[in-house]
């Protein structure tokens, strides 16, 4: 398939600080200018095949990817900010929708689609990492979608010479070790599924009755254990979340422990349990 580049030849662009262009996204979700000179006909059939962006999200697309950008962008008198990543497989027309729910939810978000099936939205909110709205809203917009989204929301970064490092550090370990069991993702999401993916467990023989006593058992007694864990170690709100019983749960847990000897009421032992758990794909 040609690019813009090869159809346009001398009227294309990708000084990412002229004016007067049309700027979309090509095949390698790289920004590209088209003089605003051709005609409204040639304009709407590009916009059918690419992605219309504006001149600014360009200079952070080079700015983030150490495409001869040489300066710091500003947005609005921000001073921080936190990526959230994400994986998904919409076509060029669910991009667009895509892009134009990020803009509708906040002015303080700037989406970037990056090397296929990935992208980034720069939130410039100064807000919470764990804020519920933010939460919600990603939640909501992966329900929404027929293409399945995973999101990594990283850390607050300052804007600073260092934050294409950290970009391209995030981007990575996003594309390793995510998981399209987890909607939304945080650096202890990343941090446990490396562990898992590593190998670490397995590959010591001291591990491996632990393991294989946990791929004979129950999926429904794995995720009583797991909800205590990811809970606080509190029975109450356990067996709430899992409507039963408070001595259901109780005795769900302690049979656990008997079948397994991993006393999950002991910190280290419930590390131990909830890595193990993690290698179960039903639980």
């Amino acid at each position: 398939m040609k690019t813009l580049a090869e159809i346009f030849k001398n009227r294309h662009t990708t000084d990412t600080t002229a004016t007067g262009y049309y700027w979309f996204l090509d095949e390698n979700n790289d920004p590209i200018g088209i003089t605003q000179e051709i005609s409204d006909a040639e304009r709407d059939l590009i916009e059918q095949k690419y992605i219309s962006i504006d001149a600014g999200k360009t200079i952070w697309h080079s700015f983030l990817l150490n495409k001869n950008s040489t300066s710091i962008p500003v947005f609005s008198g921000a001073t921080i900010v936190n990526f959230i990543f994400f994986s998904h497989s919409m076509d060029i027309e669910l991009q667009q929708e895509f892009l134009e729910l990020v803009q509708g939810f906040s002015a303080d978000y700037q989406l970037l689609f990056l090397e296929q099936n990935y992208g980034v939205i720069l939130d410039f909110s100064a807000t919470a990492v764990d804020s519920n709205e933010v939460k919600d809203f990603l939640l909501a917009a992966g329900q929404d979608f027929s293409s399945e989204l995973t999101f990594y929301q990283t850390m607050n970064y300052k804007l600073d010479h260092r934050l294409p490092e950290k970009f391209a550090a995030e981007f990575e370990l996003f594309k390793k070790f995510r998981s399209d069991r987890s909607s939304l993702m945080r650096h202890k999401d990343i941090f446990l599924n490396y562990f898992i993916s590593s190998e670490i467990i397995s590959a010591y023989p001291i591990f491996g009755d632990w393991f294989q006593s946990l791929l004979t058992l129950d999926a429904e007694l794995l995720a009583v254990v797991k909800c205590y864990l990811e809970n606080g170690f509190n029975v109450t709100n356990g067996a709430k979340i899992m409507h039963m019983h408070r001595n259901t749960f109780m005795n769900k847990l302690d049979r656990f422990i008997e079948l397994t000897g991993l006393d999950v009421k002991n910190f280290d032992e419930a590390a131990i349990t909830y890595l193990l758990i993690r290698l179960r794909r039903d639980v």
